[in-house]
This record gives structure tokens, sequence and C-alpha cells, in this order.
């Protein structure tokens, strides 16, 4: 387990608030104080980094005290858990979906969290792509909530609303007695409430320049933050890396005897190079893709994934590297389950398709990194007349290169800007600082007067994409009336 010096000066956990068996969950009710949407109340009244307007890191609040000490009161459930622990800039949730869905597949009980959501938070904690129910939830709540007053009231400060999440997961998880759980990251990973656990495999997607104001300026700097989710004699499964990045992962894995899983063929990215075949659906509108992808042991020919983009084969290959690190720990995963896993997994909000004249794509790319994969994705697997970007960008975002990528490929920008978020910028801000990038860029102040008037602006053969922001996209579908039952 990851330990943390501090906790030894903490103050005593008092035995009353100590939970030493799992907790029971009656179907049928017993929810004493809370029910859903008091649940939520409850949860939202904690401080929520993901919103917050001062996205920077503090040490009063980004440390391991407070979980670590939230999961001992709750008896230590992420100790129960077989973790496949997802750290990275771009793609560690798309990863951790398409992982998780092979587990799934294998026959193994597996469960997924992710964050942040798109609809609902019961979206962060599901088991075998069924969410948590709004009864779970509730009922978690309810009962973490003595534990999460308790160490409120310590010495380390008020809980998050990440840690919240994050202790109802691993709680829930063991609750359910998964097989395995696959955790994604929230921010970094070395003080990440998640970094507590000690997984099966540790896995790093692509390392680019994001969150620099939180996690350091360079290349070297934010590798060494996602670094420190390997573990001692833990196997790693590695995306391709820029080499100053690289070079730092291979440093820390060397050091605590780590050994590094990649794929054997990876295709970096070239314009010059198609490594995947598109699939189209009846209409003739891509819907999937197909590569191969080779290991030390296995070649995988013609895996079809229903994600598009250059972008979503790089996270192929790295969970393909992920499931070789639990093979090679003697965990049963047949190729069958491999493909199935691939084919049939579902993550929305990543090039998600929801109407088809125009066609509207939503994609929640925040950062440049994303853009330019998500533009190149465009470009490359779909036909159109023009393009009209909808988009809304968060404060702690590098505004002008994100305008300059979308530039390239957009004939016209609406700039809006999210609903009850204090860190979307002003759409005005964007198109101030935009007007001389993209030449054709107005505003709408909703979403969904950015939407109504694109869709009577366009013809049926143009393609109107809406990102920029998860919480855009959120909103987006809410507009099409689409949610996951």
């Amino acid at each position: 387990m990851f330990s943390v010096g501090a906790i030894s000066e903490s103050r005593p956990i008092p035995a009353i608030f100590r939970v030493d068996r799992p907790l029971e969950f009656a179907p049928t009710g017993n929810i004493k104080n809370l029910d859903y949407k008091s649940a939520l109340a409850y949860i939202e009244k904690f401080i929520d980094y993901e919103r917050s307007p001062d996205f920077s890191r503090q040490a009063r609040f980004y440390n391991l005290n407070r979980i670590s000490q939230l999961l001992d009161l709750l008896g230590n459930p992420h100790d129960r858990l077989k973790v496949v622990h997802v750290a990275g800039s771009k793609g560690k949730g798309s990863t951790a979906a398409i992982i998780a869905s092979v587990l799934t597949h294998a026959g193994y009980k597996t469960g997924l969290f992710t964050s942040p959501h798109l609809i609902t938070p019961r979206e962060r904690c599901r088991i075998d792509d069924e969410l948590i129910s709004e009864a779970e939830v509730a009922f978690y709540i309810d009962k973490l909530k003595p534990v999460i007053e308790t160490v409120s009231a310590s010495e380390f400060g008020r809980v998050s609303f990440f840690e919240i999440y994050t202790a109802l997961a691993f709680t829930y998880f063991a609750d359910k007695a998964t097989d395995f759980a696959v955790i994604e990251v929230g921010l970094g990973g070395r003080l990440d409430a998640t970094n507590v656990v000690s997984p099966v495999t540790s896995v790093i997607t692509p390392i680019g320049l994001e969150h620099t104001a939180i996690l350091g300026e360079t290349y070297t700097e934010i590798a060494s933050e996602k670094a420190e989710i390997i573990k001692q004699g833990c196997p790693v499964a590695l995306a391709p890396q820029l080499p100053d990045a690289r070079a730092v992962i291979e440093k820390v894995a060397s050091e605590r005897n780590a050994p590094i899983v990649e794929v054997k063929n990876f295709v970096e990215q070239d314009p010059d190079i198609s490594v995947s075949q598109v699939i189209l659906n009846s209409e003739g509108i891509p819907e999937a893709q197909q590569f191969d992808v080779e290991t030390n042991s296995e070649c995988y020919s013609e895996i079809t994934l229903p994600l598009l983009g250059h972008h979503q084969y790089v996270n192929g290959t790295i969970a393909i590297a992920a499931i070789e690190c639990l093979k090679q720990k003697g965990y049963i995963i047949s190729r069958d389950s491999v493909y199935a896993g691939f084919k049939n997994v579902q993550w929305h909000g990543r090039i998600q398709q929801v109407m088809f004249s125009p066609l509207v794509v939503l994609d929640g790319a925040h950062s440049s990194i994303s853009m330019e994969a998500l533009c190149r994705a465009i470009r490359e697997n779909f036909c159109y007349a023009q393009v009209i970007f909808i988009v809304s960008i968060m404060k702690d975002k590098d505004l002008t290169a994100i305008g300059e990528i979308i530039s390239k490929t957009a004939d016209h920008v609406i700039a809006t800007q999210v609903s009850d978020n204090p860190r979307v910028l002003p759409a005005e801000t964007i198109q101030n600082t935009w007007s001389s990038i993209c030449p054709k860029i107005t505003t709408c102040q909703t979403p969904e007067k950015a939407i109504t008037t694109s869709l009577l602006s366009t013809s049926p053969a143009d393609l109107i994409c809406v990102t920029g922001s998860i919480y855009l996209v959120g909103q987006v579908l809410k507009f099409f009336n689409w949610d996951y039952e």
C-alpha cells in the first residue's frame, strides 16, 4: 500500500466510526437519512476542484492524508481490490473503459471508476458497465457521512468532492466483491486521491503539457507526477512517450523493479500512414475502426473498436499492453474476450454521433493535444460540405493554442458557455481572443441556443462538432434527451 508518513501523526481514529466489515446494502431501502437527491446535495457541499475557478495546487488540499484517514475509518476497502490504475494526460478514460470491457467479457466482475461525468454522477462508478443505482449512491453516502464529518473535523481539513467519490467507489467495489477495479486517476498521479492503491497493473497513457499550474511546466515535471503511480514490482503498461517523459518513467520503473510492457508494432502518428480501416454503417457514416496489434505473446488481427480517430488507436494499443500485463501475472483473458471487449466497449462523449442530417458530433476534447487529435479525426473520417464548431472553454486552458488548432479545420465557430460552472470562460472572451485566428466566429450565450442556431443555418451535408469541455458535451446530450437508460 502507498504509505503516507504524515498519517502516523494524525489524531487517533474513534472506534465508533471504524468499519471492519463490508457495508450491507438493502435493495428494499433501509436508508435512514438521505435519498438520492439529498445525497448529491450533501456531496456538492464539499470542495469540487473539477469546477473550481482557482484550479491550482494548494498543499493544504493536495495530499493523501485525508483520503488515507477516510479509507482507514472505512476498513481500507481499497486493500480488498485488484486494481488496474490508469494515469496520463490524454486518453486515460477511454483506455480504462476498454480495459474494463475486456475484463468483463473475460468473465470477471469489473468495477470502473472515472471522472468527470457527462449526465449523472452515477457514471463515475459502475460494475460491468452498469451504473451504480440512485438507491446505492444514497445508501453509501448515508453510511459514509459520519466518517466524512470525522475526517473533515481533523487537522487535515475538509475532505474534497473527489475524495468522497473515490471512497464511495472503493467501498462499493469491495462490497460487491469485484474481481478487478479499473481506476482512473483524477489529476496527476502522485497526490491524486486514487494513489493509495497497490495495483496489480499500472497504466500510463501519453503525457502532454496539461494542468501546468498544478503539475509543472515541462514534460519531465509532469511525467514525474504521473510516474508516482508505479509501485514496487508492479508491471507498467506504457504508451509511446516523448523522450523527456519516457526517461522519467523508465527511471522510476527501474528503481521500483517494475517491468514496462508495450505493444510491438505501434505506428506513430503520421498523416501519410493509415494504421486502421474505417467501418461504415448502413448510412455510409463511420462507426468503428479496425487495426492490428501485436505483443510478445499475441497477434490481434483486425480488432474492431467503435471509437474513431488515431488517438483511439493509441488508447487501444495501451489497453492491449495492460491486458498483456495481467496475462503475464497469470490471469486468464482469452483472445475472444479481447475481441469482444473492444467491439462492445461504450464510452460516450468521444466523437459521439447524436444526429445524422446534419451530422452532429460531440467530443470532450479540452486541451490543445486532444483538440489536435479531434480535428485530425474529423478530417480523416468524415465527409462534409462545411464544419461548424460549437465550443465552450474552461479558464485554465490554453485558449490561443486551442483556437489556432480549430481554425485550421472549422468553417465557422460558435462560442458559448456552459451553465453553472465557475471555471467557464465567457463566450465573448473566446470570440475576442479568436477574432484574428478564426475568420468567422460568433457567440451564443447558451449551448442550447448555439445548437438551435447551427441546425437552422446548416445543410444536411454539413457537420456540427460540439467540443471544448466535457461539461458542454453533457449539457448538449441533455438537450438531445440522451441518457444511459
